[in-house]
C-alpha cells in the first residue's frame, strides 16, 4: 500500500487516541463548550505572534491560494467525464441501484489522488514554514520569510508524506459527510470518533516533524502531548474543528444560494462540471476564512504545546538543508509540470477522448 508503513505509523497513534478516549471515558465533541474555551484561551499567544510576524499571514494567504487554485484544477476530471454518465449514475441512485462505474471511479480517484498530492507539497512547506516561526522566537532568534521557508525545507519529505495522508482523510470524511439523497448517509458515530482520535492523536506530527523527527518519534511525541495535556490538545483540536463546522456549514447553505442565484441547475452540457466550477466562488471564500483567519493561530497554538510538553534546545532552529531539498524539488515540479500539461492540453493528449470509452464501458457493463 502507497505509503504504507507511514500510514502504520500514524494508525498507532489513531490507536492510541482511541485507547486515552476509552480509558477516560470521554469522546471528542465537536458541540463543547469546554473545548472551545480552551480554543478561545490559547488564542492570545497565537495572535501576538502572528501580529507580530506579519510573513505568517503571508504563507496562510498562500496556503489559500494553492487549495483554491488545486479545487479549480481538480474539476477538469469532471468536464472530462460525459453527461451520459453522470445521467446514469443519477437514475441509478433515484432507483436505489448501486450503479457499477468502476473504470470511471479509479480514473476519478486517481486524479482526486494526483492533485493532492501535488497541492500537499507547497501546503506542507507553508504549513512548515509557520511553525518555524514560532521555533525561531521561542529560541529567541528573529523570524524572517527566508528563515521559516529555509528551516521548512529541513524535513520536507516526511512533512510531505504526512500531509497527503491527512488531506486524503480530511477530504474523504467531508464528502462523506455531505447530504446523500434518501437518506443513504452510511457515516456512524463510530466513523466520527475514529476521524477525531486520527486528529486528536496526530496532533503532534507536524511540529514534531519540523523538528526533525522521523514518522516513529513524531507519532510517540504526538501521543505524549495527549497524554501530558489532554485537556488542552483535545480543546484545541476540537476548537478548531467546531470552527470549521461553522464555516463549512455557511459555505454549504451559501453554495446552494449561490448556485440556484446563478442558475447552474439550467445548464443544458457539462452540468455536472460547470455546477462545480461554479460553486468555486463561494467554496474559496469559506477556504480563504478557514486557511487565512483561522488555521494559522491553530498551528501556532499547537506548536506552543509541543514546545511547552517538549521544549526545545535550539536545534528545531538551525538550518538543516542538504540535497535531499533539491531532490524533492525537481519532483514536485516534475510533478506540478505533468498536472499543468494534462489541465491545460487534455484534450489534445488525447485524455478526454480516452475517459470517454472508458465511460462507454462501464455504460454498458452497468446497462447489463
Amino acid at each position: 500500500m502507497l505509503f504504507g508503513s507511514q500510514r502504520g505509523d500514524l494508525n498507532w497513534a489513531q490507536d492510541e487516541a482511541k485507547k486515552l478516549f476509552h480509558q477516560n471515558g470521554t469522546k471528542p465533541k465537536v458541540l463543547s463548550s469546554q473545548n472551545f474555551s480552551t480554543f478561545i484561551a490559547e488564542l492570545r499567544y497565537a495572535a501576538k505572534l502572528i501580529g507580530e510576524e506579519k510573513e505568517i499571514i503571508l504563507f496562510a494567504t498562500l496556503q489559500w491560494i494553492v487549495i483554491a487554485t488545486a479545487y479549480v484544477m481538480w474539476t477538469a476530471i469532471l468536464d472530462w467525464i460525459p453527461d451520459n454518465l453522470w445521467e446514469e449514475a443519477r437514475r441509478s441512485n433515484e432507483n436505489n441501484e448501486d450503479g457499477s462505474f468502476t473504470l470511471i471511479n479509479l480514473v476519478l480517484l486517481g486524479w482526486s489522488f494526483f492533485v493532492i498530492v501535488v497541492a500537499t507539497y507547497p501546503i506542507s512547506l507553508l504549513n512548515a514554514a509557520i511553525t518555524t516561526a514560532h521555533y525561531l522566537r521561542s529560541s529567541g532568534q528573529s523570524s524572517t520569510i527566508s528563515k521559516c521557508i529555509t528551516l521548512a525545507f529541513s524535513n520536507l519529505a516526511q512533512l510531505w508524506i504526512f500531509t497527503v495522508i491527512d488531506a486524503w482523510i480530511t477530504v474523504m470524511a467531508i464528502l462523506d459527510r455531505l447530504p446523500k439523497k434518501r437518506g443513504r448517509n452510511k457515516r456512524t458515530a463510530a466513523d466520527e470518533v475514529a476521524y477525531y482520535a486520527w486528529k486528536i492523536g496526530t496532533i503532534g506530527m507536524l511540529p514534531a516533524l519540523v523538528a526533525g523527527n522521523n514518522f516513529v518519534e513524531a507519532a510517540k511525541n504526538s501521543i505524549l502531548l495527549l497524554r501530558e495535556q489532554p485537556a488542552r490538545s483535545i480543546g484545541i483540536r476540537m476548537g478548531y474543528s467546531l470552527l470549521c463546522w461553522i464555516i463549512g456549514i455557511g459555505a454549504f447553505f451559501m453554495t446552494m444560494l449561490y448556485l440556484t442565484a446563478s442558475n447552474a441547475h439550467d445548464i443544458e452540457t457539462d452540468r455536472v462540471y460547470h455546477f462545480y466550477l461554479t460553486a468555486a466562488f463561494p467554496i474559496v471564500i469559506a477556504i480563504g476564512i478557514i486557511a487565512v483567519l483561522l488555521r494559522p493561530f491553530f498551528l501556532i497554538m499547537v506548536a506552543s504545546l509541543y514546545t511547552d510538553v517538549l521544549p526545545q534546545d535550539g536545534r528545531s532552529a538551525e538550518v538543516r538543508v542538504g540535497n535531499k531539498a533539491n531532490t524533492l524539488n525537481i519532483f514536485f515540479f516534475l510533478a506540478l509540470f505533468t498536472l499543468c500539461t494534462m489541465y491545460f492540453l487534455g484534450d489534445q493528449l488525447g485524455l478526454r477522448d480516452w475517459i470517454e470509452a472508458l465511460a462507454s464501458k462501464d455504460l454498458a457493463n452497468n446497462l447489463r
